[in-house]
């Protein structure tokens, strides 16, 4: 069984994006780009698989490590269970 999770932002977080225009497509919404205040928040997608998908988690905010353990108490234990009653599983992350 293995696991992979990656994380995605919504918005660019730098800060700085350089558009070249000339001065009459000042205003042109093509020559905009759309920005959002304090980053514009991000989504991580955590997944476990054995032989085929499995379960698929979205995870929002700051995840910590207390966050990462129950997920994988409450989300991947049960299944590992399930697929290896008699405890012979080895969990890849």
């Amino acid at each position: 069984m293995w696991s992979d999770q990656s994380s995605f932002t919504l918005f660019l977080t730098s800060g700085w994006v350089y558009v070249w225009r000339t001065p009459k497509q000042v205003d042109n919404p093509e020559c905009l780009v759309p920005t959002v205040k304090h980053g514009g928040g991000s989504m991580m997608i955590w997944a476990a698989s054995w032989y085929s998908a499995g379960r698929v988690i979205t995870m929002n905010g700051r995840i910590t490590a207390s966050d990462y353990m129950d997920t994988l108490g409450s989300q991947v234990h049960p299944v590992v269970q399930m697929l290896f009653p008699n405890n012979y599983a080895i969990f890849l992350r």
